[in-house]
């Protein structure tokens, strides 16, 4: 968890001080559009040229930094997941290869530091598994490594490995990430076991683990697959979309149809979901191809087993630049909210997160699947 800086609360922060803030990597677009409209100001682009002049030379109000204060301590704070799947071609259990000189602080060590992991965890068998094993780990960041306005942060992650008994050599690495250097520390281990996995041939050499990155599709399909998650299944049920990151691709030729919606400076847009699919940019496939979208923000009633209510998923390239544009970014799902049904509220939370996590990659991967079948079905069925 982070822990803000005491010397946070004794000004309110002006000029290069706010900007340090505004350069979080949780402040986006939205927040910043979100905080102009608190002072009653409102522009058509957000992004850190057109929106950082205004703010850093105007004076902020206590609310208007409290605002900011619980965007950057609750987006950190957050569990989010990224799914990854590898082929294996052994008859060993995963806990038997796991290398028995495991060792974390090897594997993370650098020249420069800018976090610790705290002791030396290892893998173990979850539920007396042996073919279902985690990390769990907890790093601590460096106070000089951070802004001026963060103390020293603590931060969990967890590294998964999973065979999937109902898809044939199939084992399922999952990531749960809390902050960028719990990224950085799986993204290490992860590697790292892949590199000694191929070594000893438990998967082959010359195949990489699978992963949804934003850069394996065209447009008209990556719009396919987000927009593929309103359909809902057993267990979750679409209720509206509430965030849309999306934006005409500067590689397309504007469409006449988008020059007449003046989506040309579009980012991102807060939207009713009962109209989502009425959105012309949507509703015409036409237009497709020179729309890029990035995420999505769903509300969804869920039914478990055990357990009832609604939830709010954001889900797809999450942090995508449209100015940069970096192809490599991976799928990501978070769950930043949970409301149970009332009769339900003595469950703990935590496993209410951990099953709605299971489904909705359940879900996301059955999308994924369906999509990529469709895609290929269009690209090899002979015109006429």
């Amino acid at each position: 968890m982070e822990k803000i800086n005491e010397n946070i609360n004794r000004f309110l922060p002006f000029g290069d001080s706010l900007r340090a803030i505004l350069q979080h990597d949780s402040i986006k677009d939205r927040e910043r559009r979100q905080l102009l409209r608190m002072k009653g100001v409102f522009v058509n682009n957000c992004d850190e040229d057109s929106s950082f002049p205004i703010l850093t030379t105007s004076l902020l109000s206590p609310n208007e930094f409290e605002f900011l204060k619980e965007r950057f301590q609750a987006k950190e704070d957050r569990e989010k997941t990224i799914t990854r799947t590898l082929e294996w071609e052994t008859d060993k259990t995963l806990i038997a290869a796991v290398p028995d000189n495991f060792n974390i602080q090897e594997i993370i060590k650098t020249n420069f530091p800018k976090y610790k992991v705290i002791g030396n965890p290892n893998f173990t068998m979850v539920d007396n598994n042996p073919n279902k094993v985690c990390l769990d780990f907890k790093c601590e960041t460096n106070n000089y490594s951070k802004p001026w306005f963060r103390g020293k942060s603590e931060f969990k992650g967890k590294v998964t490995f999973e065979k999937i008994t109902s898809i044939d050599n199939k084992v399922q690495l999952q990531i749960i990430h809390t902050s960028p250097e719990t990224t950085d520390i799986a993204e290490k281990v992860s590697k790292h076991l892949e590199r000694y996995f191929k070594a000893n041939n438990y998967m082959n050499p010359k195949k990489e683990i699978q992963r949804i990155l934003y850069r394996d599709f065209t447009n008209e399909e990556r719009i396919q697959f987000l927009l593929s998650m309103t359909e809902g299944n057993d267990v979750f049920t679409y209720t509206r979309a509430t965030f849309l990151d999306i934006g005409p691709d500067p590689s397309e030729a504007l469409h006449e149809d988008i020059r007449w919606l003046e989506l040309a400076k579009v980012r991102e847009l807060n939207i009713n979901g009962e109209k989502l699919h009425e959105l012309p940019f949507l509703k015409e496939k036409d237009l497709h191809k020179y729309m890029e979208l990035s995420e999505m923000e769903i509300i969804y009633d869920f039914q478990l087993p055990s357990i009832e209510g609604n939830c709010t998923i954001r889900f797809g390239f999450l942090g995508y630049d449209f100015k940069k544009r970096i192809g490599s970014i991976e799928f990501v799902v978070d769950i930043p909210k949970i409301q149970p049904k009332d009769q339900y509220s003595a469950v703990p939370f935590s496993s209410i997160k951990t099953q709605l996590f299971r489904e909705f990659e359940k879900f996301k991967t059955e999308k994924y699947e369906w999509c990529k079948l469709q895609n290929l079905k269009t690209q090899y069925t002979p015109t006429s």
